[in-house]
């Protein structure tokens, strides 16, 4: 089981949408993270050719595999932020809040609900889904904090939410 990342060009092209990728390769495109294996994407909806799809994006130079052979990804602790989920080049990482030592079962329903929700707005109820059952598996606040960056990423993916991202991301920020 085979994982791949996006390269700097992958990584462009999601942004700018330049170099004419089909509406099923650049969605591919979009869900290739570094964290799901090729089976993982085999589940994405439409997607008939997921192999020649992923070839197109290795010879062109928009992903490459990432080195780890199948293994999961260790989730990140609760006060490290990948860079990768900076608001702006330049701005400083945002940071969660302290938890309380009582666990809020009120304040982690209202980040998980906030992340559905927000995902299934913005990318429709197919478009992350495997993203919202994680989501959903998770039963404690550093569980949907490991979760931050690929939410993260897949609201830049849409251009509303590219918009209203900064605000989306405060308004996580708060309850997360």
């Amino acid at each position: 089981m085979t994982i791949y990342e996006k390269t700097s060009m992958g990584l462009e092209e999601i942004k700018s949408k330049v170099r004419g990728l089909s509406m099923i390769e650049r969605r591919v495109l979009i869900f290739i993270d570094g964290k799901r294996t090729v089976d993982d994407l085999g589940a994405l909806p439409r997607v008939k050719d997921l192999d020649g799809i992923i070839t197109l994006l290795v010879s062109e130079g928009y992903i490459a595999p990432s080195g780890v052979q199948g293994s999961p990804v260790a989730p990140a602790s609760a006060a490290e932020v990948p860079p990768s989920i900076q608001e702006q080049p330049g701005e400083p990482t945002p940071s969660f809040r302290d938890l309380p030592e009582k666990f809020q079962p009120e304040k982690f329903d209202m980040a998980k609900n906030f992340m559905t929700n927000t995902l299934n707005h913005f990318k429709g109820f197919y478009g992350a889904t495997s993203l919202v059952r994680e989501i959903d598996a998770c039963e404690d606040h550093d569980a949907l904090r490991a979760l931050y960056g690929a939410w993260c990423e897949q609201m830049d993916s849409s251009r509303q939410g590219l918009k209203q991202g900064k605000k989306l991301r405060k308004d996580l920020l708060d309850v997360i």
